[in-house]
């Protein structure tokens, strides 16, 4: 398995925790941005998670190599905005626990 499948799959698996934690502790209805129902969230994760499984399973797939590095940079960002918004609030906000995996994983990944 290629450097960059590796990472991918890794901040995918991390992906599915993180929107599971989401999921569990009410994202939907406390996001800053704005709120959701929550089968409107569930639709969303369902489907994000499909596509880039998708791409992990289809050697094939048109631009696979860009795409799985824009994820990686999608969950490093997705793992900023979460610590960004817990320093703003100064408590726990949904998908807190997780977020700091998907910073890790990427800063390794392009910095090693």
């Amino acid at each position: 398995m290629a450097n960059l499948e590796t990472f991918y799959l890794l901040s995918l698996g991390v992906q599915l925790v993180h929107s599971i934690e989401e999921l569990s502790t009410g994202f939907h209805k406390k996001w800053y941005l704005f709120k959701m129902p929550f089968w409107i969230f569930l639709v969303f994760e369902i489907g994000f998670t499909a596509f880039w499984m998708v791409v992990l399973f289809s050697p094939a797939f048109p631009y696979r190599i860009f795409l799985q590095t824009l994820f990686l940079l999608l969950m490093f960002a997705n793992g900023v905005q979460h610590l960004v918004w817990y320093g703003n609030t100064k408590k726990y906000v949904s998908g807190l626990l997780t977020a700091p995996l998907h910073v890790v994983t990427t800063s390794i990944y392009f910095l090693t």
